[in-house]
């Protein structure tokens, strides 16, 4: 295996795995693992985590988006929470932490490309999201949370009672695009008192800031 196998390889698919590896070279684990540290060392890849490498932006034909990673590095996962907030620009606020919901425990990277968090959700609670292109290549495409299914985790997920006062202090913009209807659906779906509550203090939020 030598590195310009990887270029040709993987210059339009810039993610690749250890897996993927030793299935395309004729060669052992303990000889290719060397190559890779070596590589990364000197600048020509980029470890994502173990066993997940990029090449370097210089040597993609297609540069991924932030979220398309997020989705890789750890799946099965979506964006939500914050980060989707953001895109959906429904905060004010820019948020450096991409952050994610998975099925699996939760983790985070730090990487060269950011950082990446992932909060760990029941496999029943794992839903409302939807496949989106982000960009006009398949390396911008992304899981992401609707906008409600976003909130929701938001609720599930941080500790503590979610009240007026504390929906209002997440300063909440464009709420006119928010469906309390589809809010509620998730509620119903996902049994649990606390987001019983924090969902019906958002709806009640949402109608007095019309």
């Amino acid at each position: 295996m030598k590195y310009d196998d990887l270029l040709k390889i993987f210059s339009n698919r810039p993610f690749f795995e250890t897996a993927d590896l030793l299935t395309l070279f004729p060669e052992e684990e303990s000889q290719i693992l060397p190559r890779l540290s070596r590589w990364v060392a000197a600048g020509k890849l980029v470890r994502l985590r173990r066993g997940k490498y990029l090449l370097p932006l210089h040597y993609q034909t297609r540069a991924p988006h932030p979220f398309h990673i997020s989705n890789f590095l750890y799946s099965p996962s979506y964006i939500s929470l914050h980060t989707a907030l953001e895109y959906y620009k429904l905060i004010p606020e820019h948020t450096l932490l991409i952050q994610a919901v998975s099925t699996r425990d939760t983790r985070h990277w730090d990487t060269p490309l950011g950082s990446f968090h992932y909060h760990s959700l029941k496999t029943n609670r794992f839903s409302g999201y939807k496949l989106i292109q982000l960009g006009i290549n398949s390396q911008e495409m992304a899981l992401i949370a609707s906008p409600e299914k976003a909130l929701v985790d938001i609720c599930l997920l941080n500790s503590g009672e979610w009240d007026l006062k504390r929906w209002d202090g997440l300063r909440l913009q464009h709420t006119e695009s928010l469906d309390p209807k589809i809010l509620t659906e998730h509620t119903k779906d996902i049994s649990s008192r606390k987001l019983a509550r924090g969902i019906g203090a958002l709806i009640q939020y949402l109608l007095e800031a019309k």
